[in-house]
This record gives C-alpha cells, sequence and structure tokens, in this order.
C-alpha cells in the first residue's frame, strides 16, 4: 500500500540546491546552506527533500524544501515494515536498516516495495550503527 499523501511535520528548511535533486529523497550538506545528493550510504543527511528541483530550475533560484524534524514521505529502495529502523542507500532512497549505515529515523507507514513511500519519522542525528 502507497503511504498516504499527508504530511505531519514539525520543521521544513530551506536551502540552496547545488545539483538537481529527487522529491522524497534525503539530500546531504555540499557547503554552508547547500545541499546535494547523497552518494554513500554512511553520509550525514541533511534533511528529505519535499519536491523536485531541476538543474534549469535551480538556474532560475529555486531551492530545495527539506524536512529536517518529524514525518517525511521517503522514496523506498525496496519493502520497509512499520516500526523497522530507515536508513538511506548510496541514492538517498529510504531502506530497512542494515549493519554500518546510518540510522535516519524509523518506520511509521509502511512501503510494499521499490519506488512505493514510506512514511519515516526522522531522527536526522542518528549514527553509523554496528548490529541490528
Amino acid at each position: 500500500m502507497a503511504a498516504s499523501k499527508t504530511r505531519n511535520y514539525l520543521q521544513d528548511k530551506g536551502y540552496t540546491a547545488a545539483a538537481a535533486l529527487t522529491k522524497f529523497r534525503a539530500v546531504k550538506f555540499s557547503a554552508a546552506e547547500t545541499v546535494t545528493p547523497v552518494t554513500a550510504i554512511t553520509d550525514v543527511i541533511a534533511g528529505v527533500v519535499q519536491h523536485d528541483v531541476s538543474s534549469a530550475e535551480i538556474l532560475k533560484g529555486k531551492g530545495a524544501s527539506c524536512a529536517v524534524e518529524g514525518d517525511s514521505l521517503m522514496e523506498a529502495a525496496g519493502a520497509i515494515t512499520i516500526g523497522a529502523r530507515v536508513c538511506i542507500d548510496n541514492t538517498g532512497k529510504a531502506i530497512t536498516f542494515t549493519a554500518g549505515n546510518r540510522i535516519i529515523g524509523h518506520c511509521v507507514e509502511a512501503a510494499s516495495g521499490a519506488g512505493d513511500y514510506a512514511r519515516v519519522h526522522l531522527a536526522l542525528n542518528g549514527d553509523v550503527a554496528g548490529t541490528a
């Protein structure tokens, strides 16, 4: 089942986009107040992008609105069950916890598989965890 479209969030933050961004994927900082797509499972997450940002839109001054606290939809790379600890893959999609990955929150609405959306309660200060 696809995650519902409503959000229950506490805080979004606007950032400058350094590269094209895909909605509902995690991003990292590339400079002060500037975000770019993640490239590794251990990247420190700045937030979850709420709208696509194309290269053409960046040239026109469009920025990135990122969820930084509370709940956000995230594109899933596979099935994620309610209550599971959530991490990211190297493209910023949500995945179920795997050792050596940085936990960014927990799933509060399940994703049935790749391309579906999970609702994730964000905890972006997560450390790289060694075991389940």
